[in-house]
This record gives C-alpha cells, structure tokens and sequence, in this order.
C-alpha cells in the first residue's frame, strides 16, 4: 500500500455575483457532481457528505476512492471549509474555498485542496505513484473549474 498526498491551489472567476455564488457553494452535491469522476455524493448528517468516485486508475489497478467530508461555512468571510471525517472510506480530503466579489456581477474564488489517497500497489511503485496522483488531481481539478465557470456563466 502506498500513500500519497498532494495539495492543489487555483483561482477562478465565474461570471455570477457574489450571492449566487455563495449559494452555489453551499451546495456541496451540486457543484461536487461537477468534479470529473464523481459517482455519488451522499448526506450522512449534519454538514457531513460521503463521496464515491468511479474506480480510477490502470487496467488490473482500478481502485474506487470513498471519502467523507464535514463542510463548515463562514458567511462574514464567504469560506467554506472541509475537513475529513475520520475512519471512512480509503482517503482523506481536507480544504477550503473563499470567495470574493470581482466587481458588481462577477466573483473571484480560491480553492485549496489536500488530498491523501491510499493506493493499493506495491511500496517499490511509490516513485511513479506519487507523480501520477499530483498530475492527476491537478487535472481533474482543471475539468472542475472549467465546468464550474461554463454553469456560472463565465
């Protein structure tokens, strides 16, 4: 089993006021089915979701990510935050997204994400696993942001 971590940084611009924004961002189901691969989100209480991607990853090595989330959310600064609820599934995701107005009809947000992902492969491919999962992530991640823009109007 190998374990890697990566963390992912971008800023967007949608072309939405802040309100529509915010409320697009409090609605983790939506605007998580726009993550690429995602299979189901799930609520499992209070401000906590359950995440099932489809298996990803080479012939013979496709492995299902599940993870849970607890989202918190900070109007006065417009920042919503998730940390991962320990024990489910075989990862762990943990950031924030904040958001400001870029005018009077656009906003501008910051997404940071923290990704630990348990990849069951022998300890020796670690050197090739590590790479592949930054680029991975940072690529998804990109498809995100370029669907997200396109259903806010950017």
């Amino acid at each position: 089993m190998v374990e890697s971590s990566t963390r992912v940084e971008r800023t967007l611009r949608l072309d939405a006021p802040l309100a529509e924004a915010w409320e697009m961002l409090l609605d983790v189901p939506r605007w998580g089915m726009l993550f690429p691969h995602v299979d189901t989100i799930e609520p499992m209480g209070e401000g906590q979701y359950l995440w099932r991607m489809e298996p990803l990853g080479p012939p013979g090595r496709k492995v299902r990510v599940v993870y849970a989330c607890r989202y918190d959310s900070d109007e006065a600064t417009r920042t919503l935050t998730w940390t991962p609820v320990e024990g489910v599934g075989n990862a762990a995701f943990a950031g924030a997204c904040a958001i400001e107005p870029d005018g009077a009809a656009a906003t501008v947000g910051h997404l940071q994400l923290d990704a630990t992902l348990q990849i069951p492969v022998p300890g020796f491919l670690s050197a090739i696993v590590h790479p592949a999962v930054d680029l991975e992530m940072t690529r998804l991640t990109a498809i995100f942001a370029e669907r997200l823009t396109d259903l806010m109007g950017a």
